[in-house]
């Protein structure tokens, strides 16, 4: 069964659509599958109260407006332990360069320095030692621990030697840790920055917070492939075609293995900067792709957490040309006689090329529907 709805033309950002599914489904997982927790008691209760919230919650509004101070005080600790683990990396570096002599590698490194100044000013250039605190995540609770953390961001403040701004707006065009981090340096110490972060990066912190403990969370596409072991069904070729607005997609192939499985896609896109690129010199400033279905539900109602393992994105004429392959944990359960992927609404995916820093920039796109495909699976076949 396949089917496409139209619907309002709603803007959304594609990467919410996938961490919202990705919540759903791990309150929908089969009860013997067990949950990691995220690093640190602020951060594991913190996820607890998103997996106790309905699957009706958009996690990014209710942790803006029900955990404002709770995701804020998260964040500057992942931007200070961002500073901290960059701070050790430099040193190491400089260690290796010291006794390599490289004069390539010296240049190298002359050119970071000068980008790290120009947002961190001498934190993680300055010559003289620093003892790197431990890892701020790993200790806070509540908000009782937040005066130490607004500590170490002083000291760090006095390390950058950088001028101080009343409000700072880097991060407000590029919302990454790093350029977050670079913002927080230049606030005014009279200005509390678990207050800031709340009121005036809000939604830029909540989606960082979100994101990092995801990723503590979920066992990474690299980890499930390299643990999978050999197929424990044969493969799948449904080669059904789905279409939403500008979107045609085909699912080539599916395989099936001890602790996950792949879904293998082939995809086209329309697009006006497609034929631009492919007819005169033109280099957009933003690159569109497909990430693939968000939601993955066997005939049992268990859910499965989708992930993006690999996709190329090549021109052709009038239209982008993908595949893309998503990976789905845990594994198939056995008694799953169909599997139905949605992606609800439908949305490409578009990413800005960064003006500061090297990490691009998800953007709103349209809505463009519905998707839904369901999938029966042979009977006969069983798991080894």
């Amino acid at each position: 069964m396949i089917t496409s709805q139209s619907g309002p033309v709603v803007l959304v950002v594609a990467d919410d659509l996938q961490r919202r599914e990705q919540l759903a489904a791990l309150r929908r997982l089969r009860p013997t599958i067990a949950i990691a927790h995220p690093r640190g008691p602020l951060a594991r209760q913190l996820f607890m109260d998103l997996l106790a919230c309905d699957d009706a919650i958009d996690p990014l509004p209710w942790l803006i407006s029900a955990r404002a101070q709770t995701v804020a005080l998260l964040a500057l600790a992942l931007a200070l332990d961002f500073a901290t683990s960059c701070a050790a990396s430099r040193s190491n570096e400089r260690r290796a360069l010291a006794a390599a002599s490289d004069a390539a590698w010296s240049a190298a490194m002359r050119e970071a320095d000068a980008r790290s100044r120009a947002l961190f000013g001498r934190l993680l250039t300055a010559s003289d030692a620093w003892i790197a605190p431990d890892r701020l995540v790993d200790r806070i609770a509540d908000a009782r621990d937040a005066d130490a953390v607004r500590r170490l961001l002083s000291q760090m403040r006095a390390r950058s030697e950088l001028p101080v701004e009343t409000t700072p707006q880097r991060s407000l065009v590029e919302p990454t840790i790093a350029v977050l981090l670079a913002d927080l340096l230049r606030l005014p110490d009279a200005v509390d920055p678990v207050a800031w972060l709340a009121t005036a990066r809000g939604e830029a912190v909540a989606r960082l917070s979100l994101d990092a403990m995801l990723r503590q969370v979920l066992p990474t596409p690299q980890h499930l492939l390299a643990e999978r072991g050999a197929e424990v069904r044969p493969p799948i070729r449904p080669r059904l075609r789905v279409r939403a607005g500008s979107l045609i997609a085909r699912l080539e192939r599916m395989e099936f293995y001890a602790n996950c499985f792949r879904l293998h896609f082939r995809a086209r896109i329309i697009s006006a900067d497609a034929a631009k690129m492919m007819f005169q010199s033109f280099t957009p400033d933003a690159l569109t792709r497909w990430n693939g279905v968000t939601r993955v539900v066997d005939d049992a109602g268990y859910r499965y957490v989708v992930q993006i393992e690999d996709y190329e994105v090549m021109n052709q004429c009038w239209w982008w040309r993908q595949e893309l392959t998503l990976v789905c944990w845990p594994a198939l359960d056995a008694a799953a006689r169909s599997l139905t992927l949605h992606q609800q609404p439908a949305a490409l995916a578009r990413y800005r090329i960064p003006r500061i820093g090297d990490q691009m920039v998800p953007l709103a796109m349209p809505e463009l529907g519905a998707l839904q495909v369901r999938i029966p699976l042979p009977h006969e076949v069983v798991f080894e």
